[in-house]
């Protein structure tokens, strides 16, 4: 449940560039993998950083792998 609401915040796009992180991609390797230009994934990356309210891509998956620790109200008012 948590996972859903918590990945529900970004487009489909999103989705998979950040599910590809979680796997360990890096950002050259996700552009390679989902056959998109430079700029479309850096700005994918930056999108989910801005809608996690964190500075990194690397932070942004620290959060979702502590979603346990989160309380769904929290997760809901941060959308």
């Amino acid at each position: 449940m948590k996972e859903k609401v918590f990945l529900n915040q970004f487009t489909f796009a999103e989705q998979q560039v950040f599910e590809l992180a979680l796997d360990g991609y890096s950002g050259r390797e996700i552009q390679l993998v989902l056959s998109k230009e430079e700029a479309t994934i850096k700005s994918q990356r930056q999108n989910i950083i801005r809608k996690l309210g964190v500075f990194s891509m690397k932070e942004s998956v620290k959060k979702f792998q502590h979603l346990e620790y989160e309380s769904p109200r929290k997760l809901l008012q941060s959308r």
